[in-house]
């Protein structure tokens, strides 16, 4: 399973550039303003097409993938006609009577005239998941299908997109059967976590659902209904104006000059995440480069991602950075980034989000967000908040190392891990042929004396998802067990290396 996981990282990669690219659209767009109409223009078509990159993601990711795992075109037909066909069985066939939140605008309802009061479930990233593992598998049976019987006059990819069809639809059926549970759930978590707001452990828990929703795509749900309505909290100014949500009522506060405790309680870890956990997270990753021209090499993406993130917020495609290489070090990552909410929650500090839009095109907790407020903020909540982000800047960074050099690899199994390191020496053959050996957080390569003595089936059967030959070296893929296994293989050539210059 850990193989084939690791197998699947080039049909990832895009798709989180993309998402990537969507960030920085928006944050150009919310960060900066102009009375200029030109430019004006420009930066609202950033915010517009950074939130049509995001709202396609889905889609591309199932294009990506399956593309990626096949040199044929007609899987991918079959991943278009399934991810729309899953949405539209929701859109004919499901409750439309949930509230707006559970709902994705489609260009589909347009398309099928039925109007904009009929779209389909907000399913997030569990279409694209679903409508890849139908094509996945239909398509491997297709290819093992015999032109023989009754139905020998359908061709195996007539076959294969029919019975994609079929299963695509059947599936969207079953979504719309079992989504009213989901609903049903999540009011009631929604309305317990309301309830008990002040509660520093329901905070931790809010975080830790908040950031799993956003991790698939359903956050709108969360930040709409906590951002902008009723579950935020509600509160009335001295003219009689009332305003709902989190952010609105921060918004009208911060206007009137009447901020008042406990009011932005949603919004505060975005500070930290943004302006200190996910750059200790990117600093600590990237030194886990050992060679120093690829250490030069990604330092100006590691720069690029810091700047963005400290100016846009790049927790989503941090997150799904680390689900690719990852998805322990990304589950741990959520946790530690959740309990912020508890944190800030215990020592009752708020600082919120000045904003009047809608929650797509909203980029919290960034650098300028905190400039615009900052003469707002107390002495204590200042203080606080530079302790809180020191302390979360190293956590950030000692979360990677303690990962990647204690956790990674058979943390459990310390025979199991010495024995693999005997192995790979071996099968790369023996120390004495290796000359040099780097890594990176998803892999690390190995120069060797003699080719010849290498057995590249021996190295992927000891759990690599790939061996790369090149001029110089070989690139072993083998997921966040790379940096660990060059730490030993490095410790123990070099005890070879002094005890050679010893003898000779």
């Amino acid at each position: 399973m850990k193989k084939l996981w690791y197998s699947t990282h080039d049909g990832l990669k895009a798709p989180l550039v993309m998402y990537f690219i969507a960030v920085i659209l928006l944050g150009l767009g919310n960060t900066f303003t102009s009375n200029n109409e030109i430019i004006s223009s420009l930066l609202s078509l950033c915010s517009y097409t950074g939130a049509v990159m995001k709202v396609f993601f889905p889609l591309f990711l199932t294009i990506n993938v399956i593309g990626k795992k096949h040199v044929d075109s007609v899987p991918i037909v079959g991943g278009i006609v399934s991810y729309l066909l899953i949405q539209i069985m929701t859109i004919f066939f499901g409750n439309q009577n949930f509230p707006s939140y559970y709902y994705s605008v489609s260009p589909l309802a347009n398309v099928l005239n039925i109007g904009i009061t009929r779209n389909p479930f907000n399913m997030g990233l569990a279409t694209s998941f679903t409508a890849i593992i139908i094509v996945v598998n239909i398509y491997r049976i297709s290819r093992q299908r015999l032109n023989y019987g009754i139905m020998r006059f359908i061709d195996n990819d007539a076959w294969f997109l029919i019975v994609v069809t079929f299963i695509s639809a059947g599936i969207g059926l079953v979504c719309t059967m079992l989504f009213p549970y989901y609903v049903n759930i999540m009011e009631r978590a929604m309305n317990f976590m309301s309830d008990n707001a002040s509660n520093p452990a329901v905070m931790f828990i809010y975080g830790i659902v908040e950031r799993g929703h956003e991790l698939v795509g359903l956050q709108d749900a969360f930040h709409r209904n906590f951002w902008f309505a009723g579950f935020g909290g509600n509160w009335m100014d001295a003219t009689g104006n009332s305003y709902v949500g989190d952010v609105n009522i921060w918004t009208a506060q911060l206007a009137q000059g009447a901020l008042q405790p406990g009011i932005g309680k949603y919004i505060t870890p975005y500070y930290i995440i943004n302006l200190a956990f996910i750059p200790g997270l990117v600093v600590g990753l990237y030194t886990q480069y050992s060679n120093k021209l690829d250490r030069m090499k990604n330092i100006a993406l590691m720069i690029v991602v810091i700047i963005v993130s400290i100016f846009s917020g790049t927790i989503i495609p941090v997150h799904y950075y680390l689900f690719i290489i990852s998805p322990v070090l990304m589950f741990s990552s959520i946790v530690v980034s959740s309990s912020l909410y508890g944190i800030f929650s215990a020592l009752k500090v708020c600082i919120g989000y000045n904003y009047t839009g809608t929650a797509l095109f909203a980029t919290p907790g960034t650098l300028l967000n905190l400039i615009e407020i900052f003469p707002r903020l107390g002495l204590t909540t200042i203080e606080m908040l530079i302790l809180v982000g020191f302390f979360f800047l190293v956590i950030g960074f000692l979360l990677v190392w303690l990962y990647y050099g204690i956790l990674a690899l058979d943390f459990l199994e310390p025979k199991k891990k010495i024995q693999n390191r005997k192995e790979m020496i071996r099968a790369f053959g023996g120390i004495g042929n290796i000359r040099i050996v780097d890594c990176s957080p998803t892999s690390f390569s190995v120069t060797t004396y003699d080719n010849t003595k290498v057995n590249e089936q021996e190295v992927l059967n000891l759990g690599a998802s790939k061996v790369k030959e090149t001029y110089f070296k070989y690139i072993v893929e083998y997921g966040p067990g790379s940096v660990s296994m060059y730490r030993q293989i490095k410790k123990e050539l070099k005890a070879y290396k002094n005890i050679k210059k010893y003898i000779d």
